[in-house]
């Protein structure tokens, strides 16, 4: 037996050992056992662009395709925005203005102290009106340098804005998951800000919505251990949960000492995040416990625990 089959059999050996261990639990005599029991989504997201355009990128175009958080989802043409930016990078980088005005007003400061300076040799050479004249274009010269400089700093300002632009233009996944929904979406469509573009449910971990009798409100507490197991169905439920004539309940769902190591029995854990400050008098006062259910995934895109699915609750309390 080589390592790798031996770190398997050793990590089997745990999961048998465990899954064993939470099926004898399920069933402790003073275990809290639900009334009622549902599995709910507990992360899902919504993929939307927050400007509108055409798709040019959908990864993955299928539903089923499964994602990881970070990765590109959505991508709409963003062709005039680089070409926009590259035009500002261009300017910013560009230095030809700003020398221009300052041989400009060089030029200006020379020409000035020139005559200013013969007009002491020889007064009145040049008049008090094309002294001021130079004097005007020194200012003007500086005036322009100066705006060269803002020029150049706006257009770094306008590299920085539309390099945030493009931003706008993809969307990565905000978690890992599958993808369930498309919206009809496809690479050429064209989308509205807002609109809906893809569905990411992860279901790495689930929400158990419980409902227990009132009378066990004082021993059930926050962080309380929970206990899932699926029922075993056969098929022959109608619509809503009601039973053909021909069919029992203890047909569809086993006893214990059938089930119990079978997939459809196996036990998932989780612990008590919510008991709700409203009883539900609907239900004869009943308390409602939420908990966060860890799941399982016998291979890439498939989990053991899904929304609708029958099952069986149990509390344990200390």
């Amino acid at each position: 037996m080589t390592l790798s089959d031996m770190a398997l059999y050793a990590t089997l050996l745990v999961l048998t050992t465990d899954g064993a261990q939470a099926a004898d639990e399920f069933d402790k005599p003073k275990a809290i056992k639900a009334d009622e029991a549902r599995i709910e989504i507990k992360d899902q997201v919504e993929v939307s662009v927050e400007i509108p355009g055409t798709i040019t990128k959908l990864i993955p175009n299928d539903v089923g395709g499964v994602v990881e958080k970070g990765q590109l989802v959505v991508k709409l043409d963003d062709e005039l925005v680089h070409a926009q930016l590259a035009e500002a990078e261009e300017k910013a980088k560009s230095e030809i203005l700003i020398k221009f005005s300052e041989i400009k007003l060089q030029q200006a400061e020379v020409e000035l102290k020139d005559k200013e300076a013969r007009n002491k040799i020889t007064p009145g050479l040049f008049s008090d009106t094309e002294i001021r004249r130079l004097k005007l274009d020194v200012e003007q010269g500086k005036a322009e340098l100066q705006k060269s400089k803002h020029d150049k700093l706006l257009a770094e300002l306008a590299a920085k804005t539309k390099e945030k632009e493009l931003k706008q233009f993809t969307r990565h996944a905000e978690l890992s998951g599958i993808v369930t929904d498309l919206h009809k979406k496809a690479v050429g469509a064209a989308v509205r800000q807002g609109d809906p573009i893809m569905t990411i449910v992860n279901l790495d971990s689930v929400l158990a919505v419980l409902t227990v009798s009132r009378e066990f409100e004082d021993r059930v507490n926050v962080g309380d251990k929970v206990l899932i197991r699926r029922r075993r169905a056969t098929g022959s439920e109608s619509v809503g949960g009601a039973f053909s004539d021909k069919t029992s309940a203890e047909n569809v769902y086993p006893r214990q000492d059938e089930s119990r190591g079978s997939a459809l029995s196996e036990v998932f854990t989780g612990q008590v995040t919510l008991i709700s400050p409203t009883l539900k008098t609907d239900l004869g006062y009943s308390l409602e416990i939420r908990a966060i259910i860890e799941n399982r995934s016998p291979q890439p895109g498939k989990y053991l625990l899904k929304e609708g699915a029958s099952i069986d609750a149990v509390i344990l309390s200390p």
